[in-house]
């Protein structure tokens, strides 16, 4: 007969038993909640990385598709096709800099110098004396008018952090690309049922939400670019080469991105055109706004994301809420995690399931070059 525990020293441990703490966690829902918050907190935590992570994303996948191709098509070796292809990226932006820096140093040094010009003769407008008799602190607005613009004259400080981390970003996707093998092997060691391996796990979806995201944006500007160009074209305006990469850049902001981009060619056309401009650019936002929430966003998304297009707008106002403007690049990588790892936890709840059955819950690997 086993001695009773409490006549065990203090130190020992009951016959046939597991320390508690390791059995409480061995229980589903307690590793669940725990592999959770860990997440979370790793999310929170590196918040400020976000913008690496999508630098990063991009860069790898862009080179898996760029130098891979050239190793799989001409059995080229990793480092060889990784140099062709910086090379040739290389090439395209220093001709694309060494032919636009002069104009875009120009039209910035026209935009700081003709800034006070154009608030002044804003003020001496017919409208401005009409809205100054409706609202008596019409001064207070102009003013703040060109304090925001000073700020935005600021922010060139965001964009050399940017810079940065699109710097480190490329790095870190040039040493993921000639180490991929390694980091496989690595990554394939890991049991997928242990809290490490879960996490690891669920890195990995969060980069393929992200990867998505970048590619849906993509889709969404070119589309945009595209749709509008016909129509600059036939109202004349000038800068139309300035003006397509603004609605490109624009169009990579989910669902508001259309409306800014909208707003600077509506100011544009009028000048341009009158109210005749005005009017088709503001109908030309307002389709170009519901081909992306109704039709190219639920088309493109719907495979990855199997929710109504309510949800998905409900989704990006509570994330707008809470985060902001950048609440709006989180709503779709938020739900496409939150279905993935929803689907981990039903296949672990099968029963008589195998552990095979969380690791097909994986998105499935780029193909490797060789």
């Amino acid at each position: 007969m086993s001695q009773p525990a409490a006549d065990l020293p203090p130190n020992a441990v009951a016959p046939g038993g597991f320390d508690r703490i390791a059995r409480f966690f061995a229980e589903k829902t307690a590793r669940r909640a725990l592999a959770l918050l860990l997440f979370a907190a790793v999310l929170v935590s590196f918040r400020h990385l976000a913008l690496l992570l999508v630098f990063f994303v991009t860069f790898e996948r862009a080179l898996f598709f760029t130098a891979g191709f050239l190793c799989r098509r001409f059995k080229w070796k990793r480092l060889w096709a990784l140099l062709a292809v910086l090379g040739l990226a290389a090439l395209v932006l220093g001709l694309g800099a060494f032919i636009s820096a002069g104009r875009v140093a120009k039209l910035v040094v026209e935009t700081r110098d003709g800034l006070p010009t154009r608030m002044a003769a804003l003020r001496e407008h017919p409208w401005y004396a009409t809205l100054q008799e409706h609202l008596p602190d019409s001064e207070d607005l102009a003013q703040s008018a060109e304090h925001y613009a000073a700020d935005v004259a600021r922010s060139a400080a965001a964009i050399g952090r940017a810079f940065l981390m699109a710097l480190i970003g490329l790095i870190l996707a040039i040493v993921y690309f000639l180490d991929e093998e390694r980091i496989k092997a690595f990554r394939d060691s890991l049991d997928p049922r242990t809290l490490f391996g879960t996490l690891v796990r669920w890195g990995e979806h969060l980069a393929e939400s992200v990867s998505l995201t970048v590619q849906v944006q993509l889709v969404v500007a070119a589309c945009n670019a595209v749709l509008t160009l016909p129509v600059l074209l036939l109202i004349g305006v000038p800068r139309i080469a300035m003006l397509m990469v603004l609605i490109f850049v624009a169009g990579l902001i989910p669902v508001v991105g259309n409306l800014i981009s909208g707003t600077v060619l509506v100011i544009l056309a009028y000048q341009v055109k009158g109210w005749f401009g005005v009017v088709l650019f503001v109908v030309l936002t307002f389709v170009l706004h519901k081909i992306e929430s109704y039709y190219l966003n639920p088309r493109l998304t719907a495979r990855h994301v199997a929710l109504p297009g309510f949800v998905l707008i409900l989704s990006l106002i509570a994330w707008e809420h809470l985060l902001g403007f950048a609440g709006l690049f989180v709503s779709f990588p938020f739900l496409f995690l939150a279905g993935k790892i929803r689907s981990e936890f039903r296949a672990e709840d099968v029963p008589d399931s195998v552990p095979a059955a969380v690791v097909d819950a994986q998105v499935a690997p780029l193909p490797a070059a060789p």
